[in-house]
C-alpha cells in the first residue's frame, strides 16, 4: 500500500468532486481525499494494481492540472 500526493491547480468544487469519484472509482484505489485548502489529493493505493502514472492521467483525463506528484510508502 502507498499514498500518492498529487499536487492540482486550484479548481471549482464540483471539479474536485468528479476527480475524487474517478480516483475512488479505479481498482485498488482505497480511498482518495481533496484538500481544498492546499489543492492536494492523498490517495491511498495498492502498488500491485495501480500505479502514480494511471492516478495522475485519471486527474488530468477529468480537465484538471497536475502541478507535481509523488509517492509515500505507507
Amino acid at each position: 500500500m502507498s499514498i500518492a500526493n498529487i499536487l492540482i491547480r486550484k479548481a471549482a468544487p464540483d471539479e474536485v468532486r468528479k476527480v475524487s469519484t474517478a480516483l475512488n472509482a479505479l481498482s485498488g484505489v482505497e480511498r482518495a481525499v481533496v484538500d481544498m485548502s492546499t489543492n492536494r489529493i492523498a490517495v491511498e493505493f495498492e502498488d500491485d494494481v495501480t500505479n502514480l502514472n494511471q492516478l495522475r492521467k485519471t486527474v488530468q483525463a477529468q480537465g484538471i492540472d497536475v502541478l507535481s506528484e509523488w509517492k509515500e510508502p505507507f
